[in-house]
């Protein structure tokens, strides 16, 4: 009887101390998880991956496989959430399989589109918009962006708001709008609970903007719409634009308004007027680093979100650079496409003269530091890219990281670089209990990392495998979505 208590005794002990065994299809052993809140590292972490969620994390070998899990050896790797793009344009493509597989292949397992429309919404709601398996999650969309066309007036901005409330939309995108109809679209959309993201004119002041409740710039402004709050001579500027005439139509003997409508979807920079240009060059020359850090201050007091994408622009002004037209990532690009972007780049040097460049040079300068200004302030941002559409140079997924090179160069932290790309989209779509951060019941959309991306954000480039929803991609897979999108290129 004793040697059979003895012989229980031990048995219970065992069991105790084997590793349980527990449900998952995808088990990564030996990992560094990353806390993209704090930048901590947890070292030989086990994370379990089951029905596209993250079941458990646990130290190393104490989670015991079950029967088709498929095991990776994750010694040495880093572990963060998927990129989050937040600003693309690639539901406007007729076929965005491409776009989309060539996003995931470059570490982006979530997207936020800025352009919708009556029937994407309509096919939205339906479940009707097929994007590829082999893509991110798309995140949140708008309807029609706000211009004259559809919010000329007060009373129309608000029709439409309304229109794209009852229609669906995540939020309001508003790009050209004057005063009156963009303070009355903002109020709306406020006491509707949408998000007001977009384009601010010049002819508005960002304090306004701000104290009104608008939810999130794109683009820095873009051009001075930002940058003329840190002008000594801001009162004289902005008398300038209130004396400014509207633009002329487009006169018989020039372009037909299609192409003039294609240069400045492609690059806005090479239909800038004469007037804008020169307002851009008096900004640049009284600028003010001082009232600047107010500026940015009042920006973070009011939790204005920012989304740079220094990549837009950046191939705006040097939309000549011959680094772009060498670009191995062309050979993603249909070769339409590409003849487009090289016949504007030829084209440039007649718009962008000497005088244009050096302000342009000086301009580049001022929107880095302000970059740099808001993330010292603690201004929200995050990251994105605006590829996708018909931007000059804009290639999708490549952007991202070239998105992160930019940043890297305005001097922001690898931390604020990681937490941009991963956690802060999450936090400005309030979806923290889904995405974000690498914990227990957050969905599978992850990024291992070859080398820690909280030493160098460029860290950030080293991918070894994503997982999408539960799915693994390693090196291999990877590569073959990015040759199926050369492929698909190739074929135009």
């Amino acid at each position: 009887m004793i040697r059979n208590f003895v012989w229980l005794a031990l048995l219970v002990v065992a069991l105790l101390l084997a590793p349980p065994a527990f449900a998952q299809s995808l088990l990564l052993n030996g990992v560094t998880i990353i806390d993209t809140q704090t930048g901590k590292l947890t070292r030989n972490q086990s994370v379990a991956i089951d029905g596209g969620k993250i079941v458990r994390i646990a130290r190393a070998g104490s989670i015991k496989p079950g029967g088709g899990t498929k095991v990776v050896d994750a010694r040495g790797k880093f572990l963060v959430p998927g990129y989050l793009d937040m600003h693309v344009h690639s539901l406007n493509n007729p076929d965005p399989t491409a776009s989309f597989e060539l996003m995931l292949a470059n570490g982006i397992t979530g997207v936020r589109q800025m352009t919708g429309s009556p029937e994407l919404l309509a096919k939205r709601r339906a479940g009707q918009i097929n994007l590829p398996a082999d893509g991110p999650e798309l995140l949140a969309m708008p309807g029609t962006v706000l211009t004259g066309a559809n919010a000329g007036t007060p009373e129309a901005a608000v029709v439409e708001v309304d229109r794209q409330k009852e229609m669906g939309a995540d939020f309001i995108k508003v790009i050209d709008v004057k005063p009156d109809p963009f303070f009355a679209a903002l109020t709306e959309s406020k006491k509707l609970g949408l998000v007001f993201d977009g384009h601010l004119q010049s002819s508005s002041a960002i304090e306004k903007a701000a104290d009104e409740g608008m939810s999130a710039i794109e683009h820095l402004g873009p051009r001075e719409a930002v940058l003329i709050g840190c002008s000594t001579d801001e009162d004289a500027l902005r008398r300038v634009i209130a004396a400014t005439p509207p633009k002329a139509p487009p006169s018989a003997g020039g372009p037909a308004p299609a192409e003039i409508a294609l240069r400045a979807t492609t690059n806005p920079i090479m239909a800038t007027d004469p007037i804008t240009f020169d307002l851009m060059k008096r900004v640049a020359a009284t600028y003010s680093d001082a009232k600047c850090r107010a500026l940015v201050q009042r920006i973070k007091k009011d939790g204005m979100w920012m989304t740079p994408t220094l990549i837009r622009l950046r191939t705006m002004e040097f939309g000549d650079d011959p680094a772009y037209r060498r670009s191995q990532n062309l050979r993603y690009v249909p070769a339409k496409t590409q003849r487009l972007w090289q016949e504007m780049a030829d084209q440039f040097p007649q718009i962008i003269t000497p005088d244009r460049r050096a302000m342009l040079r000086q301009f580049w300068a001022l929107q880095l530091r302000l970059t740099k200004l808001l993330e010292e302030a603690g201004a929200p941002m995050m990251t994105g890219t605006d590829s996708g559409g018909a931007g000059h140079w804009e290639i999708s997924g490549a952007a991202l990281h070239q998105e992160i090179d930019l940043m890297r160069q305005a001097g922001l932290k690898p931390l604020t670089i990681l937490q941009m790309t991963t956690l802060n989209g999450a936090r400005f779509l309030h979806r923290e209990d889904h995405m974000g951060t690498v914990a227990t019941g957050k969905d599978a959309n992850l990024v291992l990392l070859d080398a820690d991306p909280v030493a160098s954000a460029a860290n950030l480039h080293r991918i070894n495998a994503v997982i999408r929803s539960g799915n693994y991609y390693g090196k291999d897979t990877l590569e073959r979505l990015k040759q199926d999108a050369a492929a698909r290129a190739a074929a135009g």
